[in-house]
């Protein structure tokens, strides 16, 4: 064992530098332990017929079984290494260049042949001890992986087998409504019911995927043919608690039923197993062995599982016995599962429950909106009394029961209680049930002067609630900015609204582009002097046209039209007010009116740099090439045209 105490106080020995050394280095034995003082001696500036040792930076101290490094400028151990300690992250892979002495050679030489690695590959003394490290290195990595995967499998190991009645639970409450009865399309009087696994009668009125009841065991059914169907899969999560020494195990399954004219069939496959021992929790995930097929366990993710959340039916005739003498032994996970009847999320509620006491209340009570609620927001909410932790009176607390209402509903109330007006039940329901929150909708409350009225014009709209009420606050908050009323009742419910709101928003950018003209009044005047130098740059065939902008407002609307940066940058306007480039429009000639297609094209030697379309694609691309081509050709043909007339005779 490395003795750090006594190893840190060991005497620094001199040490003398040559000129082309970077790092010296010192060894000696202390009991097991090896140790090698690192001098650093390059980038000393020393002063004519000045002497100046080398400083020392590091300790490196090894055994047979471990190594540290000691720095001694922040007088701290650190199990890096020696390159990390000499250059750190960026030049980890470097060998550091250290010179030992003869002695100091020995010393190391029979240091490895006693650790038994006396044969290493390198000639290099500090590379031979650098290799010692990396085996040590490795030698960690597999203990702690034999650690690691030890504690899983004794975890794994804990688990029991399902309880006998499982299936059944299965058949009863997971698959209770995916029942199917199989009937031959041609003899329609009779069929089997893949659930009770009898024949029975049939009228000969049912319908493929028609619903009905099993005139055997009285089950509802959905009817299916065995020409269209021979199996259907139903797949649904269930979670079985199980108790163990200190704790308990939660285990999540994926539920594949299949269901035939020959019955139904049931395959658990285990998923993920959370260990809860005190206040300790693991979580570990069950692969499968591509190669092998067998399963094992391990407590990385898997990638393949996504947004995977903890949650499922569950299994409850067994919940008081696994959660008594835990701190969950009063939580309400079999009533919240009796009366729901569907999948819980057990392990958001797992782990909330202990800060969060007051979720026992809410499900007791029949919150159980709430309670699905506040596991998803992961709110934090104090206090004693329901009036602390809901900021409700009691009777909005019995209209929250009533509607069974969640997050939405509570904050309504909440929101009618600061109001001091009365919202319908109704009302908050709707609200809920769309999910609108009055923290989105402060600015339409206080067009709309009350939430009834709000809520009235939203029902009339076609599109999504939630949809319509972000949009009707961003037309509201533009409405005002342009000086409007929006207390009058046309502004603040127009008929369309959709229409108003893209109108405020064409005046706004209209706005910002009158400001940014101004702007480029310069580019301006220098772009229309260069015009008649462009005017080459004019170009049609039978079907396209080319023609060189001439000045900033027509890059603007060219860019807001085609929903490109030619008009928001002024680095198009600066080159082209400089003669480096030049912005194009292509038309169609049928559409002259219509942007089609923005060119930039170097002035220099007249090469197109780039060329794109609506939304920066780029559409017909292999016919607008070849328009491209020609119209770069007849650039060409024209410069020969007018070098061969100013060529003097």
């Amino acid at each position: 064992m490395i003795e750090k105490k006594k190893i840190q106080q060991l005497p620094i020995l001199p040490v003398k530098a040559r000129k082309q050394d970077e790092y010296i280095g010192l060894v000696r034995m202390f009991k097991d332990s090896i140790v090698m003082d690192v001098y650093e001696s390059s980038g000393m500036v020393c002063l004519d017929n000045e002497k100046k040792e080398p400083e020392i930076k590091i300790r490196w101290v090894c055994d047979k079984q471990n190594f540290l490094t000691y720095f001694f400028r922040k007088h701290k151990w650190s199990s890096g290494g020696m390159q990390y300690a000499l250059h750190g992250d960026s030049l980890y892979w470097r060998l550091p260049d250290i010179r030992l002495d003869k002695k100091s050679e020995r010393v190391v030489m029979e240091f490895l042949e006693k650790c038994g690695h006396k044969d290493c590959n390198s000639g290099n003394t500090v590379r031979r001890l650098k290799e010692l490290e990396d085996h040590i290195r490795a030698g960690r990595r597999d203990r702690a992986e034999e650690r690691r995967r030890s504690r899983i499998e004794s975890r794994a190991a804990k688990r029991t087998p399902l309880p006998g009645d499982w299936e059944k639970w299965l058949r009863a409450t997971v698959f209770n409504e995916e029942r199917y009865l199989f009937y031959n399309a041609k003899k329609r009087k009779s069929g089997i019911c893949a659930y009770c696994e009898k024949e029975v009668s049939l009228d000969g009125t049912q319908k493929y995927n028609g619903f009905g009841k099993c005139p055997s065991c009285g089950s509802r059914i959905r009817y299916k043919t065995t020409g269209k169907t021979v199996q259907t899969t139903d797949i649904k999560k269930a979670v079985y608690m199980q108790k163990i020494a200190g704790g308990f195990v939660i285990r999540y399954f994926h539920i594949i039923k299949t269901s035939s004219e020959s019955g139904e069939k049931y395959q658990s496959n285990e998923v993920v197993m959370d260990t809860y021992i005190g206040e300790k929790r693991w979580r570990d995930y069950c692969y499968k062995s591509w190669i092998y097929g067998e399963m094992y366990w391990d407590d990385r993710r898997r990638l393949e599982m996504g947004s995977w959340k903890p949650a499922g039916y569950l299994y409850t005739r067994n919940i008081k016995r696994v959660l008594k003498d835990t701190v969950f032994c009063y939580a309400p996970l079999a009533e919240w599962m009796r009366h729901e009847k569907t999948e819980l999320p057990v392990g958001d509620f797992i782990c909330s429950y202990p800060n969060s006491p007051f979720l026992e209340f809410f499900i007791k009570i029949g919150l159980y909106r709430l309670t699905r609620d506040y596991l998803e927001y992961q709110g934090i909410w104090t206090g004693h009394t329901y009036e602390e932790i809901l900021q409700v009176n009691k009777e909005q607390l019995n209209r929250l029961i009533h509607m069974d209402g969640g997050r939405a509903a509570l904050e309504w109330l909440r929101y009618e209680r600061k109001a001091g007006s009365r919202i319908k039940d109704e009302i908050i329901m709707w609200l809920q049930d769309n999910k609108i929150y009055p923290g989105g909708c402060g600015k339409i409350l206080e067009a709309a002067g009350s939430v009834e009225r709000m809520v009235n014009y939203m029902r009339k709209q076609s599109v999504p609630p939630a949809e319509f009420a972000a949009t009707w606050r961003d037309y509201l908050r533009m409405a005002e900015d342009e000086g409007m009323d929006i207390g009058d009742d046309i502004v603040r419910f127009p008929k369309d609204l959709r229409l108003r709101h893209d109108q405020l928003v064409m005046s706004g950018e209209l706005r910002k582009d009158e400001q940014r003209l101004k702007e480029y009044r310069d580019f301006d005047r220098k772009i229309e002097e260069r015009l008649p130098e462009v005017k080459r740059y004019y170009w049609e065939d039978r079907r396209y046209v080319i023609v060189p902008a001439a000045k900033c407002e027509e890059l603007i609307k060219e860019g807001r039209t085609l929903h490109h940066c030619v008009g928001m940058n002024s680095q198009y306007m600066q080159k082209m007010a400089d003669g480096i480039s030049w912005i194009l429009f292509l038309r169609k000639k049928e559409e002259m009116d219509v942007p089609y297609y923005t060119i930039e094209i170097d002035m220099e030697n007249d090469d197109i740099l780039q060329y794109y379309s609506k939304f920066d694609r780029k559409p017909d691309r292999e016919e607008i090439i070849k328009v491209l081509e020609t119209f770069q050709k007849s650039i060409q043909k024209r410069k020969r045209v007018r070098m061969s007339v100013c060529i003097p005779a």
